[in-house]
């Protein structure tokens, strides 16, 4: 068992796959990040070295290893990176335990304060093993989650001549609403370029999102090649 997202990384195959059919005079190298179980180009390229990875810390310093040795023009990051991720595990009767002797232990009413009791939440004592497999029967068994770094904010600082695609994903908003927060996702993280998707457009083979620049959007697509096929347009 474990956190993780849905995206399963077909776009990013169909993106790698219509590169190298269209352009592959064009293209000296992909290095393809991506965890074991997502999709993969189908076709067979020497062209393309995998890289694996299983977590948001593996894909920076997959990217940091990569920017250090090769030259990179442009990062295509379509990577669905989790918000979250486990920090521990516990028992609820032990942050319990540890709440309730940290009152008792208390001289005055004065010394419980909220930013106290916080900092037991973010470090308990007594977390469970990660060495040793929890029991099935544990009935009251705690995750605590905690915000992962964000990828996207950190490529132009490791590579700021490199062009950057980067992508939003959100479900069921208006078109303007979306555009909005894509263009401020752009700004943010200087990319030059955002595909703005909405899950509820996805799926059956469809795929619609809109590509969009510092100067608007671009253009629409309505499936997967499209939007491959649009991104080579502008990036070859």
């Amino acid at each position: 068992m474990k956190i993780t997202n849905m995206a399963t990384g077909a776009l990013g195959s169909v993106l790698a796959e219509t590169f190298l059919e269209d352009k592959n005079d064009q293209i000296e190298n992909i290095y393809y990040i991506s965890t074991k179980m997502s999709y993969k180009p189908k076709l067979i390229s020497d062209k393309i070295q995998f890289v694996t990875i299983e977590s948001t810390q593996d894909l920076i310093e997959a990217l940091k290893e990569i920017f250090a040795t090769k030259k990179i023009d442009i990062i295509i990051h379509s990577s669905a990176v989790g918000d979250y991720a486990g920090k521990y595990v516990i028992r609820a009767e032990e942050l319990v335990n540890e709440i309730w002797e940290t009152i008792q232990n208390s001289q005055t009413p004065e010394e419980i304060t909220k930013e106290r009791l916080l900092k037991i939440f973010e470090n308990p004592k007594h977390v469970c093993n990660n060495n040793t497999k929890i029991s099935s029967y544990e009935p009251h068994l705690m995750t605590m989650l905690q915000l992962t770094p964000k990828v996207i904010g950190q490529i132009k600082q490791m590579a700021p001549n490199v062009t950057l695609v980067g992508f939003k994903l959100l479900d069921g908003v208006s078109k303007d609403e979306l555009y909005q927060v894509a263009s401020k996702l752009r700004e943010k993280n200087e990319a030059d370029f955002i595909v703005a998707n909405d899950l509820s457009k996805i799926g059956h083979g469809k795929h619609w999102a809109m590509i969009l620049n510092k100067n608007g959007i671009l253009t629409e697509c309505n499936t997967k090649k499209e939007i491959a096929i649009s991104l080579e347009s502008f990036l070859f």
